[in-house]
């Protein structure tokens, strides 16, 4: 069995297990700290990559990427305050082909197919992943709906999709020789998180995906890029840059969540909120990095 099938099974396997003995408010304080710790970190270091593949490090360009980077933030928390709806739709869509890149980029390389038929199974591994966080917590998505003051989801309906695309997915990894070796790992990938958001919190659920299957990869990815390998001490650089937009981040968070009224006594539209909003520029930013890598 490969190393990374291994690893992946290893963390899950201990996930399931914190899920059946942690209480719900321990596994969703454990969700929380994951992602508004290293979730946030992993996007931090936008402007970093801005500059590397712009070639300007002047301190006036350095300036105008981070006000452009801070209005399209400032951006998509207006969007989401006006338009609840069409924003919550916009993230799910925009973070599922996000997150199948980021599966994709980092742990299969080399595929030698054009980018029209690439997309393809980035697009089914992000799909596959929100379905199946959507049946599993479907009591705590609709009650995330509702703060949107958006429609509810039917479990049915959500449960006939994931069987569609799902099978269309594993098969599409049996007709391309390029892709047929990855078969059984996105097959364990994706039975081992079913059986891990059966019994976890949405967050908890979420929050290891998210840190685990996106965000450390992510980062090890920009530090190649930034610094041209992944050495214990460009990690370390990677991380001193962030901090200070780490803390911007959170100070906003703290921020949005004592001055603006959207049920503020439900944390999880808040949370989804904010991820949002440093989300819309993350991808266009990641998008280009994996793009001038190639």
């Amino acid at each position: 069995m490969p190393k990374i099938i291994k690893s992946r099974t290893l963390i899950f396997l201990i996930s399931i297990g914190l899920s059946y003995l942690l209480p719900v408010i321990y596994q969703d304080i454990v969700g929380f700290l994951l992602i508004l710790s290293i979730g946030i970190i992993h996007g931090a270091n936008d402007l970093l990559i801005i500059k590397k593949y712009t070639k300007k490090d002047s301190l006036k360009s350095q300036i105008s990427y981070f006000s452009y980077y801070l209005g399209l933030v400032f951006l998509g928390f207006l969007f989401f305050y006006t338009f609840p709806s069409i924003a919550l739709l916009s993230f799910v869509l925009v973070s599922i082909y996000h997150f199948g890149e980021q599966h994709w980029e980092s742990n299969i390389l080399n595929i030698d197919m054009y980018k029209g038929r690439k997309n393809f199974p980035i697009i089914l591994h992000g799909s596959t992943f929100f379905l199946i966080i959507f049946i599993n917590n479907i009591d705590a998505v609709n009650e995330v709906l509702a703060s949107f003051n958006t429609i509810f989801l039917d479990h049915f309906l959500l449960q006939t999709l994931l069987i569609i695309l799902f099978s269309i997915y594993m098969l599409t990894l049996l007709l391309f020789v390029s892709y047929r070796r990855y078969f059984f790992g996105e097959l364990l990938f994706f039975l081992l998180l079913y059986l891990l958001t059966i019994n976890s919190t949405l967050i908890f659920g979420f929050s290891v995906y998210f840190i685990f299957f996106h965000s450390i990869l992510s980062i090890k990815d920009q530090v190649r890029y930034i610094y041209e390998n992944d050495k214990s001490q460009h990690i370390k650089k990677y991380l001193i840059s962030a901090l200070p937009y780490f803390l911007l981040a959170l100070f906003f968070l703290v921020g949005f969540y004592l001055f603006i009224d959207i049920e503020s006594i439900n944390i999880l539209p808040i949370i989804f909120t904010f991820l949002a909003a440093i989300t819309f520029p993350h991808v266009i930013v990641i998008e280009k990095m994996y793009s001038t890598m190639k």
